[in-house]
């Protein structure tokens, strides 16, 4: 019997087509008004208003994010799969050396992270790990009270923490914390948008 956390699921033709495309191969295709019953099926997707076609396929397993030519993005905490897909999707952007999510945060398979991330879970490595993945790395962390200073370019983590409390004290112990630049007018960024502000920022300093 297979267990239902070794597989995922994509919905829609575009995103199976575009997995397929990328080396990934369906487990099982299901297709509205042919394999299945449009009542089915409906009741079987993710959103709102289905598409044609229901793609079930396997989870990665053992994959390397790499801190080399480019940083690895580190989520800690982050709770809201969108969240999760959107950075991915970044991390993606801006040719990063992967995703390493630490305990706590949403499944990067979950159907809204996909869809945030806009396919791009299926072509950047993503891995689950813990604390001590980080050890031997330098370790960099966005946090408000950090310093004014750039991000790392490469061989190093760059860490994201919850939406509401932020990186944990432990991080904030191990790490750089870095601080971005903006008016009084707002206390604080989506998880998301600090993100794209620090890994373009990356980037940028890699392209150099």
């Amino acid at each position: 019997m297979r267990d239902p956390e070794d597989e995922f699921v994509l919905e829609g033709r575009k995103q199976v087509d575009d997995a397929v495309a990328a080396g990934w191969q369906p487990l099982l295709l299901v297709t509205r008004g042919e394999t299945f019953t449009g009542e089915l099926f409906d009741a079987l997707a993710d959103t709102r208003t289905p598409q044609d076609v229901l793609g079930l396929f396997a989870r990665p397993k053992g994959q390397k994010v790499l801190a080399t030519n480019a940083p690895v993005v580190v989520l800690e905490g982050v709770q809201d799969p969108g969240n999760v897909g959107t950075i991915i999707r970044l991390a993606a952007a801006f040719d990063c050396g992967g995703v390493l999510l630490l305990p706590g945060c949403a499944d990067p398979f979950a159907p809204k992270a996909i869809r945030a991330s806009v396919g791009a879970v299926l072509r950047v490595p993503v891995a689950q790990g813990t604390l001590a993945d980080l050890d031997g790395v330098p370790l960099f962390a966005a946090d408000g009270n950090g310093e004014f200073i750039d991000p790392p370019a490469k061989n190093a983590m760059i860490v994201f923490g919850n939406e509401g409390r932020g990186v944990s004290d432990e991080i904030r112990r191990r790490a750089r914390l870095i601080a971005i630049p903006m008016s009084n007018r707002v206390e604080s960024l989506n998880v998301a948008a600090s993100a794209a502000i620090l890994l373009a920022r990356s980037y940028e300093l890699r392209r150099k």
